[in-house]
């Protein structure tokens, strides 16, 4: 008997397990595995069935869980529709700074094309003899601000003494140096 009852377990479980249990069936598992005394193969799936016959036996008092229901899906609308006023206002912001930016480029772009120069002169030759004139009129105004830096000769020649100097004073160290060697020898005498 024993082992026909376990057969009968195991077949219900699988159905269990696949979905395809009835009610009764389902009751019939959870009397089983609630037993004290149940077959060390099945072992592992008791605990499972008495939580599920602890699950079945609690009482939810209705209203207030429908009312916590409603309020929790009221207060996630209300989240919603904030997010929603939210995301619209974001929309439009960003159409009107679109709109503005293609307004200032296109009205840059006309005002760009209205100021290209326009040739002033129909002879290319009156145009080639005035250029020329422009750049000697340049060329006077450089040469005239290169004329003060002819001095600049002037400063390099009073370097060129200075280094003389340290010439000498490279020779005032040794001098120095010499004597140091001097007093040092009269010392040990």
């Amino acid at each position: 008997m024993n082992n026909k009852n376990n057969d009968r377990i195991r077949t219900l479980l699988s159905k269990y397990y696949e979905g395809n249990t009835t009610l009764g069936e389902e009751k019939e598992l959870i009397s089983f595995f609630c037993q004290n005394s149940i077959s060390e193969e099945f072992s592992p799936v008791k605990k499972q069935f008495e939580l599920l016959h602890k699950a079945r036996s609690l009482t939810i008092p209705g209203e207030t869980l429908e009312n916590s229901i409603i309020d929790t899906v009221m207060a996630y609308e209300l989240m919603a529709n904030r997010h929603q006023k939210k995301r619209t206002l974001n929309h439009y912001m960003i159409a009107a700074s679109v709109a503005l930016l293609v307004g200032i480029s296109s009205i840059w772009i006309y005002t760009a094309q209205k100021k290209q120069p326009h040739d002033t002169f129909t002879d290319p030759k009156l145009a080639y003899i005035e250029t020329q004139n422009a750049l000697l009129l340049i060329s006077h105004k450089l040469n005239k601000g290169i004329e003060p830096l002819t001095q600049i000769e002037k400063i390099n020649t009073g370097k060129n003494q200075l280094k003389n100097l340290g010439k000498m004073d490279e020779s005032l160290e040794m001098l120095n140096l010499v004597s140091f060697v001097n007093k040092s020898s009269n010392i040990k005498k």
